[in-house]
């Protein structure tokens, strides 16, 4: 038997994957961005970037119809890792600027489970910047960045 040994010589530090609109993508583009930091010896970076990314699939399912496709983004740059969720929509996602309070929130028990709407503030709190790049002919990237920690 033939031993064939193999030798990876650069590695991959981008990746993108189209997901159908389910609302089990949050979770495998969680997984995603999680093997890559981890494969990228970056893991202390983890929870941040978890949380961008739930944030920002969240908000593309939202903005996206049945049957569509959005597309999860992770890639290691010069001293950043960029997270970037694309959907189809052209309306730019808006933040929310209120001050999170008790009077801010609806805590009407009609109302359990919907006081969203903070996301995009969650993800400006944990990224060193955030932007959208509109894509030809439709759609748009809503993208985050992190100061890259670790093995980079």
């Amino acid at each position: 038997m033939e031993v064939v040994v193999m030798e990876v010589t650069e590695r991959q530090t981008r990746i993108t994957r189209a997901f159908p609109v389910s609302l089990a993508v949050a979770g495998l583009a969680r997984d995603q961005v999680a093997h890559a930091l981890i494969g990228w010896e970056m893991p202390e970076m983890v929870p941040d970037a978890l949380s961008i990314t739930g944030e920002l699939v969240a908000n593309a399912l939202r903005a996206s119809e049945r049957l569509e496709t959005i597309k999860v983004h992770v890639g290691l740059g010069a001293g950043e890792v960029v997270l970037g969720v694309w959907d189809g929509c052209a309306a730019r996602p808006a933040p929310r600027r209120v001050e999170l309070s008790l009077e801010t929130l609806d805590l009407r028990e009609e109302n359990f489970d919907d006081n969203g709407g903070w996301g995009l503030s969650i993800v400006d709190a944990l990224a060193v910047r955030s932007w959208v790049e509109e894509t030809r002919p439709r759609g748009k990237w809503v993208c985050a960045a992190l100061k890259a920690v670790g093995a980079c």
